[in-house]
């Protein structure tokens, strides 16, 4: 299929970093294309009052986030009682969206790697508890410890790994090699903490688990799924993105009012199934028949409910024990559910453009799949908002839960230890919060932003329940002490307002000792990312370049634009020395320098960064530029040129001074230029191929 222009340069991406979604309210059913297929139950439940609260609610988040479409299934043991989508495919056609459109349904993909490797475990193939390195012969880290690294911590985020690999991850063109190209990066690692030590959230452990599929199966992860899940499941629409899909089958993100086309996420076993709400219901009857759909069974009853059991047990660093990871699933007993008094498995999905949520429920046989366009219109609390409903149709619960009272408790006099203990710096993977008290004894937390500290939470008051809170604020605070380790826990109410979750904010930190030299001198320089695939989403969310920088009253440590906290370990590499279980803890590099042709190169994660300062000037005329053996992009510099035209390139891209994208050309092509400004190109192409870059 002929390649489709996509928006790289003109669209405003939503950032990776969303932990938790907040309810949005529902109201009348607005003016959306919307396509359904009313379904029919046993005939035993009347779901007209959540189908229409349904459609209500997600008409309004939709209205209210600017999504352009949403898709939801809703299941009563093994008949589909509601399925609809709402909005467009995209916006030049202004196609409706059906139930059978394509959505990246994102990490909700784990749990379709966690039946992979169940599948093999059934057979005989696979133990849980042997060492990945047993199945990946090749498999290697700089910890010694990565030996010990076992599947089911693979799949029960467990295993100390980093976190993710975002190096391509999200393109608007294929990328077949993620899977390899992750376990080559993680040769390069340590890990962040023993094996089984801690649950945080880790993607890089099921892209392991994908090759896990591989190398036991001897196909590749997407042949295997397809043939082993997806095709006996009946889910015939269900595909990994190996190539461009039919024009018309996926619907399309609108960013900024961009239509984005089709995203792939080419970490299959991570995040890279695209499905349909309605087809994921035929996984959740499975589910809910022990393993068996129409007659054929997948799982064993022993795979399933091992799948659904809370893995975190043995865990030593747990300040959040009401999170309960099963294997591939977020929640084996969703504290949501919960306090309404069920049992329910949860798994969330989220890309740059797209967000999901899963639910089954064991015991009531309901279940429930919502995808849409954005990560902002609240999949996970829509879904729970349905599944209450459902309950109450059905009999199971004689009415919605209430929300909880929203009056704080008194306030209690200050205990200076309690004062002291939350006072102080706070690290995680969003970078640096302070609690700093006040005048009249209250507190306020901040973060580390562009070199000033932004409040975050004001007038933060110590409570009778033991909890730092102010009136207006939905987040609570205070410190837990789990061994070594300092944590400043969150808890916030969510869902339908019914209950609220627990999980570290961050791990406090302590001022270190003075940045040796090598790093002092790296501060305030600038890098440019030079290993992405032109068709990088990366170049669409945010610019290539960034600053090492440090926080002044927090010596010791340094920051990529406000990320992590780093701490030096040698002149070329900083350790990892956090430990935050949940989400907060998740993505954590390490920061490593190195010397390449001639000039001092960085790797974070995934990513290579190339010195600002190493990138050669192009001077007027005709020269030729090769491509290295690594296939990484060639950065070139220019000033004084009027014209630009670059020919035998697979890809290019020019940025003015400040490295804002201003045009992006696929093969030859040509630009103006303002003689009197600096500009940058960056060329794509494959490893060992030359470009021509011409300027006059």
């Amino acid at each position: 299929m002929a390649r489709r222009n996509h928006a790289l340069d003109t669209a405003a991406s939503p950032g990776r970093r969303r932990i938790l979604q907040a309810a949005l309210a529902g109201s009348a059913l607005g003016p959306l294309a919307a396509c359904s297929d009313g379904g029919t139950s046993s005939g035993n439940t009347d779901y007209t009052n959540t189908i229409r609260d349904g459609q209500a609610a997600i008409a309004q988040a939709m209205a209210d986030t600017d999504t352009s479409s949403v898709s939801v299934a809703l299941l009563d043991g093994q008949h589909v009682v509601w399925q609809e989508a709402f909005g467009v495919i995209d916006s030049a056609n202004k196609q409706p969206v059906g139930i059978n459109t394509l959505y990246n349904i994102g990490s909700v993909s784990k749990v379709f790697s966690a039946v992979a490797i169940m599948i093999l475990v059934d057979r005989g193939l696979v133990d849980l508890d042997s060492p990945a390195s047993d199945y990946v012969r090749d498999f290697r880290m700089l910890s010694p410890d990565f030996a010990k690294v076992t599947v089911r911590m693979l799949l029960s985020h467990t295993s100390g790994f980093a976190g993710a690999n975002y190096s391509n991850i999200f393109t608007f063109e294929p990328i077949l090699d993620y899977a390899r190209n992750t376990q080559a990066i993680l040769a390069g690692q340590h890990l962040k903490h023993t094996p089984g030590e801690l649950a945080v959230y880790c993607n890089d452990g099921f892209t392991l688990a994908e090759r896990v599929v591989e190398e036991i199966s001897g196909k590749p992860y997407s042949t295997f799924a397809t043939r082993e899940i997806l095709e006996p499941l009946g889910m015939s629409l269900s595909r990994f993105p190996l190539a461009h899909y039919p024009a018309g089958s996926f619907a399309h993100a609108l960013v900024g009012g961009t239509d984005q086309g089709q995203e792939f996420v080419n970490a299959y076993g991570s995040g890279g199934l695209s499905s349909t709400p309605s087809e994921m219901m035929n996984l959740a009857i499975m589910f809910l028949q022990k393993g068996e759909f129409r007659g054929r069974r997948i799982l064993s009853a022993e795979a399933v409910a091992e799948m659904g059991r809370d893995q975190t047990g043995d865990v030593v660093l747990n300040p959040a024990p009401s999170w309960k990871w099963g294997l591939g699933w977020d929640q084996t007993d969703h504290p949501g559910m919960r306090a309404a008094g069920f049992n329910c498995w949860q798994k969330n999905g989220g890309t740059n453009f797209f967000g999901s949520d899963f639910f089954v429920m064991p015991d009531t046989g309901l279940a429930v799949m919502i995808t849409g366009t954005s990560l902002a219109y609240g999949a996970g609390a829509l879904a729970e908002r349905i599944l209450l409903h459902a309950l109450v149709d059905q009999g199971s619960l004689k009415h919605l839960p209430p929300p909880l009272p929203t009056a704080l408790p008194p306030i209690a006099a200050t205990d200076p230890a309690v004062l002291g203990a939350i006072e102080g710096y706070y690290g995680s993977f969003e970078g640096v919060s302070r609690v700093a008290r006040n005048d009249s004894g209250s507190v306020t937390l901040s973060r580390h932003e562009s070199g000033q500290w932004i409040n975050i939470a004001s007038g933060l008051s110590y409570r009778e329940d033991g909890w730092w809170s102010a009136d207006g604020l939905p987040l609570s605070y205070r410190t837990s002490d789990n061994g070594p380790y300092r944590y400043l826990m969150m808890r916030v109410t969510a869902g339908s307002g019914h209950y609220q979750i627990l999980l570290p904010y961050g791990q406090q930190i302590q001022a270190a000792p003075a940045l040796p030299a090598a790093w002092r001198a790296r501060l305030g320089k600038h890098w440019v990312l030079i290993n992405e695939h032109e068709s990088s989403t990366v170049f669409s969310a945010e610019s290539p370049l960034f600053t090492l920088t440090e926080i002044a009253d927090l010596p010791g440590y340094v920051q990529i634009d406000g990320r992590q906290p780093l701490l030096p370990d040698t002149a070329q590499r900083t350790r990892q020395f956090m430990k935050i279980p949940v989400n907060h803890g998740r993505d954590l590099y390490e920061l490593i320098a190195q010397s390449q042709n001639g000039a001092e190169w960085l790797t974070f994660g995934g990513y290579h960064y190339q010195s600002l300062d190493s990138i050669p000037y192009a001077a007027l005329g005709t020269q030729t530029v090769t491509i290295g053996a690594d296939g990484y992009c060639q950065c070139l510099k220019t000033r004084g040129a009027s014209t630009l035209t670059i020919t035998g390139a697979r890809a290019w891209r020019l940025f003015d001074s400040q490295w804002k994208a201003l045009k992006f050309v696929q093969g030859t092509g040509s630009a103006t230029l303002s003689a009197d400004q600096n500009f940058f190109i960056m060329i794509h192409g494959e490893a060992t191929s030359q470009a021509h870059v011409s300027l006059a």
